[in-house]
């Protein structure tokens, strides 16, 4: 009897051990990331010493890879930068503005960028890259965004909170590995400039126009996007939404109380798409252009 109380107090003390040591690289890798500039939350406290912009863009891959916001700033001598991050949707982006608002940073403009058909999702759902904003767990507004979702992701990133090593082993490889290249190197950043922007690499597809365009119908039924409108509203920002090139489809907006940039028939040719709903490098420079011309006539 002895013997096993010994040795039980021997596996409980091991396995307090184990707990304690998970829990402190945990933190760690989270300090790490906070300190960084490798996710876009926070390169967004430590990159961006600036505390105003003339405009931002939040949305998903397709605003992180369309809206180039050097070509636009070097066209209207402003000063913006590009908020989005691939496979997000449009509560992600409310999770943005909150997080941009909450650094006491401040805006003219929110550009909104999502995929185009998520400004007609009904139900949002946890976003693949949502887990980005772990770092940031002891903030109320990240908190209460993971705990409004259902599912065993969401469930790991709110129990986080008061277990960080829930998240940090759940999500190894994206939160982990990044704060060991973050411990070392700080100043990198996950596939995105010193704007915030990201390019796919010219096409390789030959010229091919793109005369049958299929019609999309969009009424803005997304409930964040209205979260979105009256979290700016409150701040005094200005919001456009952005419809972004498509390969052989054409946008057509049904949804009054917004202010819309349509471009999803800008491009008529197949050689200026990365894939269907991405352009490349040459479409990029067409799109962020023309971006350029119709947000000035907005504004003016």
């Amino acid at each position: 009897v002895l013997r096993m109380m010994l040795f039980l107090k021997r596996i409980g003390f091991v396995v307090l051990v184990f707990i304690g040591m998970s829990m402190l690289v945990s933190w760690g890798s989270l300090w790490a990331l906070r300190q960084s500039s490798f996710y876009k939350p926070s390169f967004l406290v430590h990159a961006l010493p600036e505390t105003t912009f003339d405009y931002i863009v939040l949305g998903a891959s397709t605003g992180l890879t369309t809206l180039n916001t050097q070509v636009i700033d070097s066209m209207l001598h402003t000063n913006g930068v590009n908020l989005s991050m691939d496979d997000t949707s449009l509560s992600s982006q409310y999770l943005m503005l909150q997080h941009f608002l909450a650094q006491g940073k401040t805006t003219k403009v929110c550009v909104l960028a999502p995929s185009v058909k998520d400004y007609d999702v009904r139900t949002n759902e946890l976003s693949g890259n949502d887990y980005r904003f772990l770092p940031y767990i002891n903030t109320p507004y990240v908190l209460d965004y993971y705990k409004q979702f259902k599912g065993v992701d969401a469930k790991v990133l709110a129990y986080s909170r008061w277990f960080p090593m829930l998240g940090v082993s759940y999500y190894n490889v994206e939160l982990f590995y990044p704060s060991l290249v973050a411990l070392m190197q700080p100043e990198k950043r996950n596939r995105f400039d010193a704007t915030g922007n990201y390019v796919y690499p010219e096409s390789k597809k030959t010229s091919s126009l793109l005369n049958d365009l299929k019609p999309i119908t969009l009424n803005f039924k997304n409930p964040y996007l209205y979260k979105i409108k009256a979290l700016c509203q409150a701040n005094d920002i200005d919001v456009i939404c952005y419809i972004s090139p498509m390969e052989g489809k054409k946008v057509i907006v049904s949804s009054a109380g917004f202010s819309v940039i349509n471009h999803s028939d800008l491009l008529t040719d197949s050689k200026y798409f990365f894939d269907a709903i991405h352009v490349d490098a040459k479409g990029r420079q067409l799109a962020s252009e023309q971006f350029t011309n119709d947000f000035k006539a907005l504004r003016e």
